[in-house]
């Protein structure tokens, strides 16, 4: 032994350390081992979402619409009700399964106000009937050419048409478990008192420029109970945190303090939110107008404005998800090139809104999306979010009759009206067998 020095005093993981030298290939095995499975799983999710046909519906919207988004609620839960899943190792791992989404999208083009759904086509009969189920009036058109080709393909090309473009995510400032403000807040016993939450945003895309263009989509996921779990934690925390509170006074007298009603209405709210379906979000949007008349208050301000209305500041609100905007300046992180991280953002954004991409269900997948200049993951980190099926028909809805629809949107003129009583189905009047049938 040297002298002064004690080799039981040392870790016994320090004479480990050259075993883990040692056994480096063994640790490289692993590593290539699960990066490849995880390569080939993102390569193979990719093939799935490709290999699935969607078609594109146009909401051709009635003059008069008396229901409520409520009806809308409905909808949104029969959708909910197609949520697919891998149910096996072969579904995940060998055929790439992933749960499906579908978009919901307001499109302006110079004022010109239109209503999509793009989803997938074998669910088509079912969704048709839910919207059938609650607008009876409701026409229901396939699009046979997707409206994102009135566009060149490529910002590049946008720009040698002397267009510029503005791009934006939206994100929810708290917890998901913390709802916006909902339609219900906007009903009211009295008619003339009562709220249609989705007028600012059709007022706002009504006041565009005949050169102007602004489309917003809203991707939609179907989501299992994970996310109420991972809220729970929250909601006991709340009403811990809420909880009566006892205080002592300087006296040595003690005084109780209840909730107050600010209190009780978050932890109600929260509540309430996390009872119904939720939906894997994304609220993506895109501007472009002319270089002349060009100009991102619109977009920045004017559609995140109407977004803005359903904001509760003890709840939640929309925030604009800044690492995945086109809005880049020397002083904004990483401060270098910051024409150069626009393009990239803007290249991005707008491919993203014509695939109707919505977030890698991978981290190795959004890895693989990295581009020079704009890594994209931690926009992806920060703008996942899940809203509920209440919070969904608040957005995205047919406008009520409060709205003047006639001067904003291109509304169905006629009435749908069922056949007449006693109308002969299967032939003449008269016959006792169907044709055919001898």
């Amino acid at each position: 032994m040297i002298y002064g020095f004690d080799p039981s005093s040392v870790p016994r993981f320090v004479f480990s350390i050259p075993i883990i030298g040692d056994l480096w290939w063994f640790w490289i095995f692993w590593v290539l081992l699960f990066s490849s499975l995880y390569l080939w799983l993102s390569y193979i999710q990719e093939f799935y979402k490709r290999s699935i046909p969607y078609i594109m519906l146009e909401l051709r919207i009635p003059r008069e619409v008396r229901k409520s988004p409520r009806a809308m609620e409905q909808v949104f839960m029969s959708i909910h009700g197609l949520r697919n899943s891998p149910n096996d190792i072969a579904e995940k791992w060998w055929e790439g399964e992933v749960t499906l989404w579908f978009s919901c999208e307001l499109v302006s083009f110079g004022g010109d106000i239109h209503f999509y759904m793009r989803i997938p086509k074998k669910h088509r009969n079912l969704i048709e009937a839910a919207l059938y189920a609650q607008y009876s009036d409701i026409e229901l058109a396939e699009v046979t050419e997707d409206y994102i080709h009135r566009l060149p393909a490529t910002v590049k090309e946008l720009r040698q048409n002397n267009y510029e473009l503005f791009g934006n995510e939206l994100r929810l400032a708290k917890e998901d478990a913390y709802p916006i403000r909902t339609y219900v807040d906007f009903e009211a016993p009295d008619e003339e008192r009562q709220l249609d939450p989705i007028s600012s945003m059709l007022e706002v895309l009504a006041k565009l420029k005949p050169a102007e263009i602004c489309w917003i989509q809203i991707l939609i996921r179907p989501t299992d109970d994970s996310w109420k779990e991972a809220n729970e934690t929250l909601v006991e925390e709340l009403k811990e945190k809420m909880a009566t509170r006892r205080y002592e006074t300087e006296g040595g007298g003690i005084v109780m303090v209840q909730r107050t009603p600010g209190e009780v209405e978050v932890i109600e709210a929260v509540e309430r939110n996390l009872q119904k379906p939720g939906f894997e979000s994304l609220i993506r949007y895109i501007y472009t107008a002319p270089k002349e008349i060009y100009g991102d208050t619109f977009p920045r301000r004017g559609v995140y404005g109407a977004f803005n209305q359903y904001a509760t500041e003890h709840l939640n609100k929309f925030a604009h998800n800044t690492k995945a905007w086109t809005r880049t300046k020397f002083w904004h992180w990483p401060h270098l090139f910051p024409k150069k991280r626009q393009r990239a953002r803007q290249e991005r954004i707008f491919q993203y809104y014509r695939e109707r991409r919505m977030f890698d269900e991978t981290t190795l997948g959004a890895i693989l999306r990295i581009r020079p200049f704009h890594w994209y993951v931690g926009a992806q980190k920060l703008g996942k979010m899940v809203l509920n099926v209440e919070e969904l028909a608040t957005i995205f809805h047919p406008p009520m009759f409060l709205v003047l629809t006639g001067p904003l949107i291109k509304s169905v003129e006629s009435r749908k009206i069922g056949p007449p009583a006693g109308l002969p189905i299967y032939g003449e009047e008269g016959e006792e067998k169907l044709p055919g049938i001898k």
